[in-house]
């Protein structure tokens, strides 16, 4: 059986260090066959030229910008990716500063039926109040102080 496709909707602002992260762990854990649709919302901290290079370089990035000068909010870009941009008919909200654990896609899919909604459990530093949709587990809270093995030992 031929595996379902996501497409991976991130709305980003100012974010470089997070999405450049996010996507590297996408790619890393989850191949390059799924899609991601990428939205800069007006940045002005090289957001939009990586997002460029990236679009070259991978073909299932789908990259879109507002050109402002007002910005649009996530929101707005999470409807402008899925209805203009994503090709599958499974699509992801997957924030710029998420990372993507190893399996995470086929986790999800199995569970996936008609009219359900499938939604993966955060695991994140304390930096908000605890839930009961997440863990709190500090694995590093900037990209460059990341605890992967870490994070691949909890799992």
């Amino acid at each position: 059986m031929e595996m379902k496709l996501i497409s991976f909707i991130q709305p980003s602002r100012n974010t470089l260090k997070y999405l450049k992260w996010s996507y590297r762990s996408i790619r890393k854990n989850l191949g390059y066959s799924h899609e991601i649709c990428m939205a800069d919302d007006f940045s002005d901290d090289g957001t939009w030229e990586w997002m460029k290079e990236i679009a070259e370089k991978d073909e299932n990035v789908k990259i879109y910008r507002n050109e402002g000068p007002e910005r649009l909010g996530h929101t707005i870009l999470y409807d402008t990716l899925i209805n203009d941009y994503a090709t599958n008919d499974i699509v992801m909200i997957f924030h710029s500063d998420m990372y993507a654990c190893p399996n995470m896609d086929t986790e999800m899919l199995k569970h996936l039926e008609p009219g359900v909604v499938v939604s993966a459990t955060r695991i994140e530093p304390p930096l908000h109040p605890d839930g009961p949709e997440k863990i709190l587990v500090d694995f590093g809270i900037e990209p460059e102080e990341f605890k992967e093995q870490e994070l691949m030992d909890f799992l």
